[in-house]
């Protein structure tokens, strides 16, 4: 009987699969080998937000395009920049038998020819924010948004054709100027967008956008895309359902909160019930808003039933380095103040760049176009009270220009693969490699009122990268043992243990040494860092021994990125880190709010908040600042558990 369960629950999930009206399409043979995994990502996040607008879409790549289009009546292009003739082929059978194309990001001819728009190529960018938000404009389909804040840096731009196509959307600057180049483009094939939508927040409208387009050829959508939403909305908070938060909100025990919670409660009850009746009604679109609008209210109870706690550290990164609104960081740090926090990380710095006036890093393009970005930020944040942290990406090569890795290579600073071809990473074993962070890390806190220096990536990249013949010959030197096994004697020889050891030695090393040389030039300044939320298992993976960073003081605290969805694994990851009460006070958990491991809502966020605080930790750190945690999370979190 269970076998027979078992089969007919496999075969109902095949159904499901096989019945996904949308399929979103990644590039693969139809791009640069070096892109397909940032196509991959990108079509990652079309499924997720597809997902979570209420919709179920099957991802697939463009290797077999009529197998992947066969039942379909939409289909998402994402980044398919030259598809193949016969891929063309597939691409005019689905769009000639009534099926709609969403293209985002392609150079095509021959798509641009089938979808009626005329290319005119690609466009880049510049840091001034010329493409920050899309506008919608004229006639949409039902549902579209007024609006999308996103910030593109190139375009491959395409204009439409009279009588075929039209402009949906303008791109527009960071003031809401509306710029001479069209977002997205309408056709009876379907749209066009002349970049691709990135996770880089807004994520609640673009999976409306993402839903609405594809429900303007099927209109059948919005029903079960609703009824998704209100069983998504009335789990919020673990209840069940908004009756469920109407009983935990008289619960509370501060009166004025009890009085707000459950007036918010009763308020979600009723509308519950507008949505289950609309969606009884077959009203799928008019359901679907009455449950997002549900689900946002029970995310307003649940913030509001939760307590604050007092003088902890509540910090954010800042991944962009220029704030929320490039160009007005007073705008951006009020706004953390005001909603409870008192620590922000800002990426300001790496092997490969400054944003602010260094003389040791190579000055980025953001400071030549936008200016000091770390001057800026001090300026807005210290009269607010609000603790600045100068976040350096330390072995990594982010932002390098192919020049920058030239000099790298020459000066023998970068690792080396297994054939000793150079490898995009800084080799923690050189000193003079060492010695250049350390003297960032000086610089910085020294010439700047920071409060603190904040190390990221401080570790290898891998195990595997640390196997090249230049660590081979440097590991050798140190130790005087000769691996005559190369990498097998390391990887599970003899040798292994010492070269486990060696490795991590040159990391810690170099925290130790930023640690001396603040205290001796910039004292008073708090040193953290950033690092692998699984202790040992990171000290082998990429010699990261943090443990030992905080036991002999190299450290104030480190923040493990706890990224995860699963509140089991997050409490799994925590239990070790805070196992003794000495060390859970130098432990400030990183919340994958918008990492690329994990996407919160705020009811996650909030209940991994309030775990790090049962596990006896100063504080938490969020990932990262962008407009989904200005829309969706601070909100929410101000209203009781970061309230000032």
């Amino acid at each position: 009987m269970k076998r027979c369960l078992l089969v007919l629950m496999v075969g109902l999930l095949i159904v499901t699969v096989r019945a996904a009206p949308v399929a979103v399409i990644q590039g693969n043979e139809a791009v640069a080998a070096g892109e397909r995994r940032f196509a991959q990502s990108l079509a990652h996040h079309v499924e997720r937000w597809y997902h979570e607008a209420g919709v179920e879409a099957t991802l697939t790549d463009d290797a077999d395009l009529p197998a992947a289009l066969a039942g379909k009546k939409v289909a998402v292009l994402v980044y398919l920049s030259q598809p193949t003739a016969p891929q063309m082929t597939a691409l005019a059978a689905f769009v000639g038998q009534g099926g709609r194309l969403i293209v985002c990001y392609s150079s095509s001819q021959a798509l641009a020819s089938l979808m009626g728009v005329q290319t005119v190529g690609y466009q880049k960018g510049s840091t001034d924010g010329r493409w920050s938000q899309m506008r919608f404009v004229g006639e949409r389909p039902r549902g579209v948004p007024d609006s999308i804040l996103q910030t593109s840096k190139n375009l491959f731009l395409v204009q439409p054709i009279a009588g075929r196509s039209q402009v949906l959307a303008w791109w527009c600057d960071r003031q809401g100027r509306q710029m001479a180049e069209p977002a997205w483009l309408s056709s009876s094939a379907g749209y066009w967008m002349t970049h691709v939508l990135l996770a880089d927040g807004d994520a609640d409208a673009k999976g409306r956008l993402l839903l609405a387009l594809a429900a303007a050829h099927d209109a059948a959508l919005w029903q079960p895309a609703a009824a998704r939403v209100l069983q998504s909305a009335k789990r919020v908070g673990g209840a069940g359902d908004a009756a469920g938060l109407v009983a935990l909100a008289d619960k509370v025990s501060d009166p004025a909160r009890r009085k707000r919670a459950s007036g918010a409660a009763q308020s979600a009850l009723q509308k519950e019930r507008e949505a289950a009746q609309l969606l009884a009604a077959h009203k799928g679109y008019e359901a679907w808003q009455a449950a997002n609008d549900l689900r946002e209210r029970m995310y307003e109870v649940y913030g509001i039933m939760q307590p604050a706690r007092k003088g902890e550290i509540r910090a954010v990164w800042d991944h962009s380095g220029m704030g929320l609104y490039p160009g007005d960081w007073g705008r951006t740090c009020k706004l953390l103040k005001d909603a409870g926090f008192s620590d922000i990380y800002v990426n300001v710095a790496g092997s490969s760049f400054a944003h602010y006036a260094s003389g040791v890093l190579p000055r980025s393009r953001v400071f030549d176009e936008q200016g000091d970005q770390l001057a800026a930020c001090l300026a807005a944040a210290t009269p607010l009270g609000l603790r600045v942290h100068a976040w350096i990406l330390c072995f990594a090569t982010e932002q390098a220009t192919a020049e920058r890795l030239e000099i790298f290579r020459k000066r023998g600073w970068l690792l080396t693969n297994a054939d000793g071809s150079p490898h995009n990473w800084l080799d923690p074993a050189v000193p003079e490699v060492r010695a250049y962070l350390v003297n960032a890390a000086r610089e910085v806190a020294a010439n700047y009122k920071i409060d603190g220096v904040h190390l990221d990536f401080v570790r290898y990249p891998d195990f595997a990268s640390s196997l090249g013949p230049t660590v081979k010959a440097r590991f050798e030197k140190a130790t005087g043992r000769r691996a005559a096994d190369w990498p097998e004697d390391v990887k599970s020889g003899e040798l292994r243990a010492e070269f486990m050891r060696w490795r991590a030695e040159q990391i810690s090393d170099f925290v130790q040494a930023v640690r001396r040389t603040l205290k001796r030039d910039a004292p008073g300044k708090l040193l953290t860092a950033a690092v692998f939320g699984k202790y040992p298992s990171c000290l082998d993976a990429v010699g990261q021994d943090w443990e030992s960073w905080i036991n002999i003081g190299l450290v104030d605290y480190v923040t493990p990125m706890n990224y995860t969805e699963d509140m089991a694994k997050f409490n799994e990851w925590l239990g070790p880190q805070t196992r003794t009460r000495k060390q859970a006070m130098k432990i400030v958990p990183g919340i994958g709010v918008t990492a690329a491991e994990s996407r919160l809502d705020a009811a996650q966020v909030i209940d991994q908040i309030q775990a790090s605080r049962r596990a006896g930790c100063p504080g938490f750190a969020l990932f990262d600042l962008d407009t989904t945690l200005r829309q969706e999370i601070l909100p929410v979190l101000r209203m009781g558990t970061t309230a000032p």
